[in-house]
C-alpha cells in the first residue's frame, strides 16, 4: 500500500528506499514557535541539518505550522537557495559572470558536462558534485573560477578542470 501512495504522490518506489532520521528535525521543531513569519528560517536550519529538505520533514513542517502543502512548496520553490533532492557531496558553483564567461566558463560547464553527465542543477551518479551557475561570483580578477564545496578556486585552466574535479575524489571531508 505505500508503494501505491508514493506511486500515486509522484515519486518511484525506487526513490522511497532511504529512511531519513527525523531526529534532527523533531529538535529543530522543538525550537521554533509556530507562528508562520518562522517557516523560511526553520526551513534554513532543516536544510542545514539535512543538506536539502526531504519530503517526510516538509509533511512534519505542513503539521508544526498546520499549513497547507501548496503554502509550503511555494515557498521552498520561490527561493533557490532551498533544495527538495539531496545534493551531491560537493556544491560545485560554476561563475557564468562576463568575466568567466569570456574566459573560458562554457568550456569548464562542457568538460564538466563530458566526464560528470550533469548540467546545471543536476548531480552525478555518484552522488559527488552538485552543479550550479552562479551569475557572478563577485572576484571577477581571478576568471574563471569556482567555488567547490568551501573551496574557492581561481584562474580555472579550463584544460585542467578534470584534474581539478578529480581531486575531490575520495576526500574524507
Amino acid at each position: 500500500m505505500e508503494t501505491n501512495e508514493a506511486v500515486a504522490e509522484g515519486s518511484s518506489p525506487e526513490e522511497e528506499t532511504a529512511e531519513i532520521d527525523c531526529g534532527a528535525a523533531e529538535e529543530i521543531l522543538k525550537s521554533f514557535s509556530n507562528k508562520r513569519r518562522y517557516l523560511i528560517p526553520l526551513l534554513q536550519k532543516i536544510q542545514d541539518a539535512y543538506r536539502f529538505l526531504p519530503p517526510e520533514i516538509v509533511e512534519m513542517v505542513m503539521e508544526f505550522f498546520n499549513i497547507s502543502r501548496a503554502e509550503v512548496y511555494g515557498v521552498i520553490s520561490f527561493y533557490p537557495q532551498f533544495r527538495t533532492e539531496e545534493p551531491g557531496k560537493y556544491i560545485l558553483k560554476l561563475c557564468y559572470g562576463t568575466a568567466c564567461f569570456v574566459k573560458g566558463a562554457p568550456i569548464i560547464g562542457d568538460k564538466i558536462k563530458e566526464v560528470y553527465h550533469i548540467g546545471a542543477g543536476e548531480t552525478d551518479a555518484k552522488k559527488l558534485f552538485t552543479l550550479q551557475l552562479a551569475s557572478c561570483l563577485g572576484n571577477c580578477g581571478a576568471a574563471p573560477m569556482a567555488i567547490i564545496g568551501d573551496d574557492t578556486h581561481g584562474t580555472i585552466d579550463p584544460d585542467k578542470t578534470t584534474e581539478l574535479l578529480a581531486s575531490y575524489e575520495g576526500r574524507e571531508d
